[in-house]
């Protein structure tokens, strides 16, 4: 149940990075500390680390011009989706 609430907020949170007028929210400091301290108090949960990482991979993605940042939102909101009812089962 823990790591479904932590699912439902890392959601959140990365929706609303990326949906305010598509500004590129990787480059938002408070944004990437919360991140951070998400990883850093859940060590041990992989999904979040799974998160994180597809979070970073993305973020690099749209800082090297190969994605945009609708196109990104879209990729991570399809695997938050895809692992919520993974849990959810």
């Amino acid at each position: 149940m823990e790591t479904l609430t932590i699912l439902t907020l890392s959601i959140l949170l990365f929706s609303y990075t990326f949906i305010a007028e598509e500004k590129n929210y990787c480059e938002d400091s408070d944004t990437n500390m919360q991140w951070e301290t998400l990883v850093q108090e859940h060590p041990d949960d992989m999904e979040i680390h799974a998160l994180h990482a597809l979070r970073l991979g993305l973020c690099f993605k749209v800082d090297r011009g190969d994605l945009a940042v609708n196109q990104t939102t879209e990729i991570f909101e399809n695997q938050e989706l895809i692992r919520s009812f993974m849990v959810l089962k």
